[in-house]
């Protein structure tokens, strides 16, 4: 049992260490892939809702994409449904990540001579 309580407690500070270096439009569509293969896979074994465990992590980046979807989520655990949801925060978070984009700098190759 406390065992369990370890291995919990490391998860739960790996994901807020994670959580603070992650903050970006490009991350969190990173993350948001990483949860669709999760939610398929409930889908593939036939779970009827999504495991606890998942389920902040979920919660997060939909809130770090917009405020109005985690209160789409509301009390939904089923993967299908979650999937769709899933789907509109990847949306914006392409939309953002396209947004957040800047011209690279320009490196000169060569050193310009003046002009005499």
């Amino acid at each position: 049992m406390i065992e369990l309580t370890v291995v919990e407690q490391q998860r739960a500070s790996y994901w807020r260490r994670r959580e603070r270096e992650r903050t970006s439009p490009r991350h969190l569509l990173q993350e948001s892939d990483e949860l669709m293969f999760w939610l398929e896979e409930c889908l593939v074994q036939g779970l009827r809702i999504v495991p606890g465990w998942l389920m902040p992590r979920f919660v997060r980046v939909l809130a770090r994409t917009d405020s109005e979807l985690p209160r789409q989520v509301g009390g939904e655990r089923r993967p299908a449904q979650l999937i769709e949801i899933l789907y509109r925060a990847q949306e914006r978070l392409m939309e953002e990540s396209v947004k957040a984009r800047r011209p690279a700098r320009i490196i000169p190759l060569f050193q310009q001579r003046s002009k005499r």
